[in-house]
């Protein structure tokens, strides 16, 4: 147990050292090196494509909550949610929002009714913008209410973000039909396999709770995500030094 307390706290202690040493190189503005990820730029693209198609944008939170395992899927999704509602409702194309439980149906209607008072529009939208669809345990009916959201309102393109099963490829379909574009991210191994057979615009496990750092440019948020690339290939190399020590006879 004591071995095992040293390791963490050495993690630990490294960790926090390379957040403080990027955050620093961040606020100076000098290079970070992060991953190259495609969708996260996509993203900023939404509202930019909704403006000049005439359109709305669609965001869909999933039927995870904020309480339970699943929840950090849904706080990186309002995350996303935060900034694209008011970079929507900043030109003028406030979105429409759909989510599959009822913690998320008010924080998504507060985050809207925020980006709706920043923007100067009528604040009685932020409200009438948030659907709530289905509850967490009917996914499939949740999957055709959004679908019919597609289908019904002037939507340009679509975003689905979150918790979702074997129910996002309803979803993907319905967007197909419709014709529009759509970016789906999900931490779920069936969802993901279901959403790259659909599309190419995925957000993939950990892609999707790094995504925001990436839009918003948040130095904390993106020290973070530079550390945890380095404290993961430094975990890696550890690994292979041990294991060929150990084939050397040497541990």
């Amino acid at each position: 147990m004591g071995e095992m307390t040293a390791l963490v706290l050495v993690i630990t202690l490294a960790t926090v050292a390379l957040m403080i040493f990027f955050v620093r190189r961040v606020r100076a503005g000098q290079g970070y090196g992060l991953r190259r990820l495609s969708v996260p730029q996509r993203l900023r693209q939404q509202v930019g494509w909704a403006v000049e198609s005439g359109g709305q944008l669609h965001l869909t939170l999933g039927r995870a909550g904020l309480q339970g395992s699943n929840s950090p899927t849904s706080v990186a999704a309002l995350q996303m949610l935060d900034f694209l509602a008011h970079d929507s409702c900043r030109n003028g194309v406030p979105p429409v929002v759909t989510v599959g439980d009822g913690t998320l149906f008010v924080v998504a209607q507060d985050s809207l009714w925020h980006a709706y008072e920043d923007s100067g529009q009528d604040l009685v939208g932020g409200f009438d913008s948030t659907q709530f669809v289905a509850p967490a345990g009917y996914p499939m009916t949740y999957a055709a209410g959004v679908s019919a959201v597609l289908g019904r309102e002037n939507v340009s393109n679509s975003v689905a973000l979150g918790r979702f099963g074997a129910e996002i490829g309803l979803l993907a379909e319905a967007a197909n039909r419709a014709e529009i574009g759509q970016i789906l991210g999900t931490d779920d191994p069936t969802a993901m396999a279901v959403a790259v057979a659909n599309t190419e615009q995925v957000l993939l496990g950990e892609e999707l709770f790094a995504a925001a750092a990436y839009l918003e440019g948040n130095a904390a948020q993106l020290a973070s995500l530079r550390a945890q690339d380095v404290m993961r290939w430094l975990v890696v190399a550890a690994i292979g030094i041990f294991t060929l020590l150990q084939v050397a006879g040497l541990f």
